[in-house]
């Protein structure tokens, strides 16, 4: 048995992460990542809008422009208010330009730095917006084309009216940073409520981190099931587990109790006896053979404890292996032939039909051998036991038997508990406690019968263990 493991407070290995910190990110991550695109989209088509109608503002200077182009005595004359031209560029903080050329291309009025639209330039009707440079200025222009009546005919007069781009880039600024501080104001909003959210949303962890952190080593009682439905099932596997490790420690505290209560009667009768033999000068053979059958009971003892204690840590189902039962008694009859033949008995193995069961193969040799040790052991001398093998009534069969004196009803009871003190059978002990939990691992069912002689009076006994099905053979 191995003791339980110390309480560790520093984890083993490196933790992969913080769950808060997992969820914080891949909230807020994709919240964050839609936030910038929409915010990038939003400011593309408010500018695209806000360019519109900066364009439409030059559209409505150009044609007011227009409407002071005058016709006398067949020319034509322009005059355009410096007070307009300076209020348009107060409301929109650019400088602006304008030009007026007549029919035959030639300057009118304005500045003639501006320049002509670029060939293929192309705008709905007689209009047509472009960007251009002025005094080394970058400057977005609109061109139209306004037909004008006189008396030689009808001719079409081109308005060129421009501003640069000084009030556009503020106002795409001023844009930009409006949009990204309502943003940033959302996101922090976002953030402080999904924090509160997921830091509430793990209060329950941290509450079953606590109460496991405080529990004691030892302490196998179940949690309480609280908390959300997603931690329930953490909860009841944590309670399964706890259940598991309260199996084990029962069973180190039974091995310790038997172990102690059963050793320290021998230890204690070795020691008087080592030392009474030490008082002697020379021990006699008898005192020796004393020595000997203690040793021996403390071997076979230790050897019951240890094969009690491994059978509880047996293998899983999924270890077990098709076994031939016949195989496994005779190699056990083998081992203690010698056993046998100290006592003049005599041994019949009889295989009306083969039995093959699953399990350990370990397990099949420790209950054949603790079944025959026990009949060799109650068997008297020059009697008879054997091992009968068959199927019947869909049932698999292995009977040990032999010629003792049988059990009593009293006895029967409590024969399979541990160290059991059965009435007249001496020696009870752990074997048969070893064979119960045998069979039930390996599937099956043992009783204790006593055989009868036809004058009724008990012939002997017989340990049947008994398969619900026979499987077949190499299954």
């Amino acid at each position: 048995m191995t003791p339980a493991a110390p309480r560790q407070d520093a984890p083993a290995r490196k933790p992969a992460g913080k769950l808060r910190t997992y969820l914080l990110l891949w909230t807020l991550l994709p919240i964050a990542a839609f936030m910038l695109m929409d915010t990038a989209s939003l400011y593309r088509s408010t500018r695209a809008a806000t360019d519109r109608a900066n364009d439409r503002l030059l559209e409505a200077t150009a044609r007011q422009i227009g409407d002071r182009i005058h016709v006398e005595r067949n020319q034509l004359s322009i005059t355009v208010p410096l007070a307009m031209i300076e209020a348009l560029e107060g409301a929109g903080g650019s400088r602006m330009y304008w030009r007026v050329l007549d029919f035959e291309g030639r300057q009118l009025a304005g500045d003639d730095a501006l320049p002509l639209p670029p060939a293929g330039t192309r705008g709905p009707g007689l209009q047509a917006h472009y960007t251009a440079t002025v005094n080394a200025q970058p400057v977005r222009a609109f061109a139209l084309q306004q037909p004008i009546e006189m008396s030689q005919g009808r001719g079409v007069v081109r308005i060129l009216v421009a501003e640069t781009l000084e009030a556009r880039h503020q106002q795409h600024a001023t844009l930009l940073r409006g949009m990204l501080a309502r943003q940033v104001v959302l996101m922090l909003l976002i953030a402080t409520v999904v924090g509160v959210v997921v830091h509430r949303g793990l209060r329950p962890l941290r509450a079953l981190r606590r109460e496991l952190h405080a529990r004691p080593a030892d302490d196998t009682a179940p949690l309480n099931a609280r908390g959300p439905e997603e931690l329930l099932p953490v909860i009841e596997e944590l309670n399964a587990l706890f259940a598991r490790q309260h199996g084990v420690l029962e069973q180190q505290r039974r091995f310790v109790a038997d172990a102690s209560h059963q050793l320290r009667t021998p230890i204690t009768v070795l020691k008087t006896q080592l030392q009474s033999a030490l008082r002697e000068p020379a021990p006699d053979a008898g005192v020796l053979a004393e020595l000997s059958r203690t040793v021996d009971r403390m071997a076979h003892l230790a050897n019951q404890l240890l094969n009690k204690a491994r059978l509880e840590h047996a293998g899983e189902p999924a270890e077990a292996h098709p076994l031939d039962l016949g195989g496994v008694v005779r190699e056990a009859v083998l081992e203690l032939s010698p056993l046998i033949a100290a006592r003049h008995l005599d041994f019949a193995l009889e295989e009306a039909a083969p039995v093959t069961v699953r399990g350990q193969p370990w397990l099949a040799t420790e209950l054949v051998s603790n079944l025959l040790s026990n009949a060799i052991r109650h068997t008297p001398e020059d009697g008879k036991l054997g091992v009968r093998l068959d199927q019947a009534d869909g049932h698999a069969r292995m009977t040990v038997w032999d010629s003792g004196p049988g059990i009593t009803e009293d006895a029967r009871a409590w024969l399979f508990r541990p160290f059991a003190p059965a009435g007249t059978v001496r020696g009870a002990g752990l074997g048969l406690a070893i064979c119960l939990d045998i069979a039930k691992a390996l599937q099956g069912r043992i009783e204790l019968v006593n055989r009868l002689a036809p004058d009724g009076r008990v012939a002997g006994l017989d340990a049947i263990v008994c398969w619900e099905q026979a499987p077949q053979r190499g299954v």
